[in-house]
């Protein structure tokens, strides 16, 4: 379950589409058949305000969201980006090369977003939508973000949800909260199994030296670690998930841990 592009080949957008839907016109392309958003960004965007370019400093990817005429909104394409994370969904990058050909760029994760005026064709301002977003291996990457090992499950469901968009932080600050909040979801998925696989139901096979043995495995989305849904994640033994990512009936697997998942949290929501 790697990610399904290799960084810096070129696509054909029209092959991407075949294999996974969505629309082949719109710059923010959503699949209807896998959790995936597709970013499909050309030099042609400056024509109309559109700022879509890499801080290489802060190594941010800004994008300006969809809509050409009035005050963008938060609304779909620009909705799906906003909402990603909730909803489980990948983000991936192209950036156009020749006619129908894209270079696969990254993978982002969402770390802010902004209104801001710009004038249009008339020279009128209106508001665009900027997002602000990092490569998916840094907002993975959880050195030296801690948490209390006595934060109530309640406690690690709301920092897995934390909205990194408020606030008057520094990028680099919501950086960081990105990843606490990547960590918080392994935190909650394991603290919600109790030392025991959410997918055969036996207690952890060993003592590790982390303190627990269970593997968090992300049940929707295409690529492993990461922001994701406290819904999205279970904790399982290492040969569960061997099982579901190299076994035959992996498949079938994963969709009875979903069903599994589902009724510990609706559950849990309902208590």
């Amino acid at each position: 379950m790697a990610i399904p592009f290799i960084k810096n080949q070129i696509y054909q957008r029209k092959a991407i589409h075949d294999e996974f839907g969505g629309s082949r016109e719109r710059g923010i392309s959503m699949s209807a058949r896998s959790p995936m958003i597709f970013i499909f960004s050309s030099e042609a965007g400056a024509d109309f305000g559109y700022k879509n370019e890499w801080n290489k400093e802060h190594d941010i990817f800004y994008y300006t969201g969809e809509g050409r005429n009035g005050d963008q909104e938060f609304k779909m394409g620009n909705k799906a980006l906003r909402d990603h994370v909730a909803n489980g969904k990948d983000i991936y990058l192209f950036k156009n090369v020749s006619m129908g050909m894209f270079r696969f760029e990254e993978q982002l994760t969402l770390v802010d977003y902004t209104l801001s005026p710009v004038p249009n064709e008339s020279g009128e301002l209106r508001d665009v939508i900027i997002f602000a977003f990092t490569v998916f291996e840094s907002a993975t990457n959880t050195n030296n973000i801690e948490l209390r090992t006595s934060d109530t499950l309640q406690e690690l469901r709301e920092l897995a949800l934390m909205d990194t968009s408020n606030g008057d932080e520094t990028i680099q600050q919501k950086k960081v909260h990105v990843r606490k909040r990547s960590e918080a979801i392994k935190a909650y998925a394991r603290k919600r199994a109790s030392g025991i696989c959410e997918l055969c139901e036996m207690p952890e096979p060993f003592q590790a030296k982390s303190g627990s043995a269970l593997e968090v495995h992300h049940l929707l989305r295409l690529s492993d670690g990461g922001p994701d849904h406290p819904e999205h994640v279970a904790a399982i033994c290492p040969n569960c998930h061997a099982h579901i990512h190299r076994g035959v009936e992996g498949y079938n697997l994963n969709q009875k841990l979903i069903a599994k998942i589902r009724g510990k949290e609706e559950t849990y929501i309902k208590g």
